[in-house]
């Protein structure tokens, strides 16, 4: 659950995520492209979370990526798609 992460935590996809996946996301648009997707035990860092109630939501960047390439994921798509490492 987002309420219990803090910017510096890893987290890392459960499944395979490409990047058509990301764009349906509720902040699609404000995330990166990742080209040929994101698998399970890449590891994104969390650089930012807000913790409103009804608008959960955190951006996590993708390690290694230059510049710094963002994925902003709703408390929803959090919790189907990512797991705290």
């Amino acid at each position: 659950m987002i309420i219990y992460l803090t910017k510096g935590n890893i987290i890392t996809p459960i499944r395979e995520l490409n990047n058509t996946q990301v764009q349906y996301w509720k902040y699609g648009q404000e995330c990166a492209y990742i080209g040929g997707g994101l698998m399970p035990g890449t590891q994104l860092i969390v650089e930012e979370v807000n913790k409103t109630p009804g608008m959960m939501w955190i951006r996590a960047a993708i390690p290694h990526s230059d510049p710094t390439k963002y994925l902003k994921i709703s408390g929803e798509e959090y919790a189907l798609n990512f797991k705290l490492i």
